[in-house]
């Protein structure tokens, strides 16, 4: 299977995918933004000299990074990783770590992540202290620009915890404790993303894929907070480049929410954009 993983499991391309630039409410405020990004945990059998290593709010678990693009295809993923971590360390290593090895972040372009990363270059996170899942908008109308932003950006990012849960439905030796050594059960998450990838390109129409899949949303970890124009994350920045640098790109995230509400507004309140509930 790993000789199978780079021609099944691409690095996401620098061009906005279908499913973003066919639906008006991503297009064109997401046209920058090439996949998407989330942990998940899978169950881990170690020795008891590891145990406390690997035991997280999960249990005993692997930290498993995975980007996808959204139409379900994984084209990154960073196993083995102990359940204890934070997600925020698991994406810097997989940052660290020198081409085709590291996750690919095209300069101007951007992964969606959820608030337990955070909005820095190559990544935009939802506006925190205000609703995000998507059950938190059921029956609501959003009342300013950050609520509508993150109502779409929870909308587009849920297709990775969606893509996870066909995973495991699938897959379910990733929920069976396998007793093997610990990296043959890293191997077996990276060869069931690979399968995943095959099935997808090759079926189409599979049932699994295709499926309704309940998705167990998590609030996760608060954190704070052309191959030539592929960003550097090796390099290190003074303190004060890296505030500034992350201060640029929450203002694009702002400058993405005000159009969002703009053309909001223009369609469903007259015009109107006055907002209520920001602080």
């Amino acid at each position: 299977m790993n000789g199978l993983r780079d021609r099944y499991m691409k690095q996401a391309p620098k061009e906005v995918p279908e499913e973003i630039a066919n639906n008006s409410n991503y297009f064109p405020y997401f046209k920058d933004c090439i996949g998407l990004i989330d942990g998940t945990h899978v169950d881990a059998v170690l020795p008891s000299d590891l145990v406390a290593r690997f035991r997280g709010r999960k249990g005993v678990t692997q930290n498993i990074l995975a980007a996808c693009t959204p139409n379900k295809l994984f084209t990154y993923v960073l196993a083995g990783w102990e359940g204890a971590a934070n997600d925020y360390r698991v994406l810097q290593d997989a940052l660290s770590r020198p081409q085709p090895y590291g996750l690919r972040v095209y300069d101007g372009k951007y992964y969606l992540c959820d608030a337990g990363y955070t909005t820095m270059p190559g990544f935009i996170s939802p506006y925190r202290g205000v609703r995000y899942h998507l059950k938190e908008h059921t029956g609501r109308t959003p009342k300013n620009r950050k609520e509508l932003f993150n109502l779409r950006h929870s909308s587009l990012r849920s297709k990775i915890e969606c893509t996870f849960g066909i995973l495991k439905n699938r897959f379910k030796i990733l929920a069976g404790k396998p007793n093997y050594p610990f990296p043959t059960q890293v191997d077996i998450v990276l060869a069931c993303t690979v399968l995943h990838n095959f099935i997808a390109l090759e079926d189409p129409d599979d049932d699994i894929l295709n499926e309704n899949v309940e998705i167990d949303e998590d609030t996760g970890e608060e954190t704070n907070e052309d191959e030539s124009n592929v960003m550097d994350y090796t390099q290190s920045r003074t303190q004060r480049e890296d505030r500034d640098v992350r201060n640029e790109w929450k203002e694009l995230r702002d400058q993405i929410a005000w159009a969002m509400w703009v053309d909001y507004c223009a369609k469903y309140n007259g015009g109107n954009t006055m907002e209520s509930g920001l602080t």
